[in-house]
């Protein structure tokens, strides 16, 4: 495969030199300074205004980028997983409580969904002007407030509108946590932050089904939002006295709020952060076709039963996680970019063995070990995918970088749930739709950054 610029120059200096357009490359990078943004100006004063924003930060190596702080970044990029499974097993409560119905119940979701893309769009792009840690507060107390609201409301218009501010607000926490790391890390280093990140974030999807399925005969659907606000409590904690100003003043991007869209549009003007959008987001697709038909595929069609059903879903969000740990390995031994075309690889295999199976009549332990490790595969696929696609827009925005791919990839979420619902076989719908994402992303990946590469 092609070298990756990203990844492939040693000697990293903290204090690098712009990336006009090219994915800067650095090596392994154990020590950066997360807390620098307190004492840039004086560090850093030699920079030019004019050119503010438009190059990597000179961060002194005296800090890790610590456990504590990756954890806390995890905590706050877990708001969709949380906001979304522990809330699922409540739904025919919600509905008979606020005498509604189930598809009424339904919107809340999409609401949710929605606010999450949307938050992330905007949210990215102002980080980048503002600074990180404003933003994450702000949207951390957000969360809580609107979580107090999910619980207190007494209708289902005002939980619908509560849920799409609460996604506006989970998005903000979302996109700014995954925009401090390539703040100060770059290349593999970045890559292997990103792989620790999900791995981390990979548990929320494994507990919180399970944590919601335990709790909503206890306490209810509103007794489920309580629990979201003291978790978005600590959110605000985290935010607001673990997680440092990752953004020193002088490396912002003047009027990015004013520049939104002219800076969203930058980014798709390079050919490599539409290739990485595309696995990143069209990938995910391929996971997100997985999670919208296994209901109707491993229960309906295979005849699992609820309580093994919740417990293979945990085993293959915890095989994310563990594949994400690897993924941190595996990135300091081989290029990132190859690393996560091999991920893509292993998707587009294992949707056309599923496709084979659904073809012959679905078979239960074929089915499960494909799609444990389809999902395995995406920790070697999410990570990557964000580390070298901030990294290809780094001097326009890491945040508008971050916003955007974030919004894609709940907007591609969005299509593909209703996808896998047409037709009459559950399986074979959820295999076409994984196997039709999996082909656009691994070619949209390898064709649009080879060439940026040779460019």
């Amino acid at each position: 495969m092609s070298t990756d610029p990203n990844s492939s120059s040693s000697n990293p200096s903290p204090s690098s030199s712009p990336d006009r357009g090219r994915s800067s490359s650095v090596g392994k990078v154990e020590r950066v300074d997360v807390h620098a943004a307190d004492t840039s100006s004086a560090a850093t004063n030699s920079a030019d205004p004019k050119t503010t924003g438009t190059h990597s930060p000179k961060v002194p190596k005296k800090n890790q980028l610590t456990a504590a702080v990756l954890t806390s970044l995890a905590l706050l990029s877990a708001a969709g997983p949380l906001g979304t499974d522990m809330y699922l097993p409540t739904f025919l409560d919600t509905a008979k409580d606020l005498s509604t119905t189930a598809s009424s119940v339904q919107l809340t979701l999409s609401a949710f969904m929605i606010g999450l893309a949307v938050g992330q769009l905007f949210a990215g792009p102002i980080s980048d002007g503002v600074g990180r840690r404003r933003p994450l507060v702000i949207g951390s107390l957000l969360f809580f407030l609107f979580s107090v609201g999910c619980a207190l409301t007494p209708s289902i218009g005002l939980l619908i509108a509560f849920r799409l501010l609460q996604g506006v607000a989970g998005g903000t926490t979302v996109v700014v946590a995954r925009s401090v790391i390539p703040d100060v890390a770059h290349g593999r280093a970045a890559a292997s932050a990103f792989s620790a990140l999900m791995g981390i974030q990979g548990l929320a999807p494994a507990i919180a089904p399970l944590l919601g399925g335990f709790l909503s005969p206890i306490i209810g659907w509103r007794g489920i939002f309580w629990v979201i606000a003291v978790f978005n409590v600590i959110m605000v904690v985290v935010s607001r006295f673990v997680v440092p100003e990752s953004l020193p003043a002088d490396h912002r991007t003047p009027g990015a709020i004013r520049n939104f869209l002219p800076t969203i549009f930058r980014c798709f003007s390079r050919s490599a952060f539409i290739g990485y959008c595309l696995a990143f987001a069209v990938g995910f697709g391929t996971f997100f076709s997985y999670i919208s038909a296994s209901p109707f595929v491993l229960q309906d069609q295979l005849g699992l039963p609820t309580h093994v059903y919740s417990i293979t879903f945990a085993i293959n969000s915890l095989a994310i996680a563990g594949m994400s740990a690897l993924n941190g390995k595996l990135v300091n031994r081989f290029e990132v970019r190859s690393v996560l075309v091999l991920g893509l690889i292993l998707y587009v295999a294992t949707s056309a063995i599923l496709l084979i199976y659904a073809l012959l009549g679905p078979w239960l332990w074929p089915t499960l070990i494909c799609l444990f490790v389809m999902t395995s595969a995406t920790g070697l696929l999410l990570g990557n995918a964000t580390a070298l696609g901030v990294e290809a827009v780094r001097d326009i925005g890491a945040g508008a970088g971050s916003g955007t791919m974030g919004a894609l990839q709940f907007l591609a979420a969005g299509i593909v749930s209703p996808l896998v619902g047409i037709g009459s076989d559950p399986s074979l719908s959820m295999a076409l739709c994984m196997l039709m994402c999996s082909i656009i992303a691994i070619t949209g990946c390898v064709t649009l950054t080879s060439s940026s590469d040779r460019a």
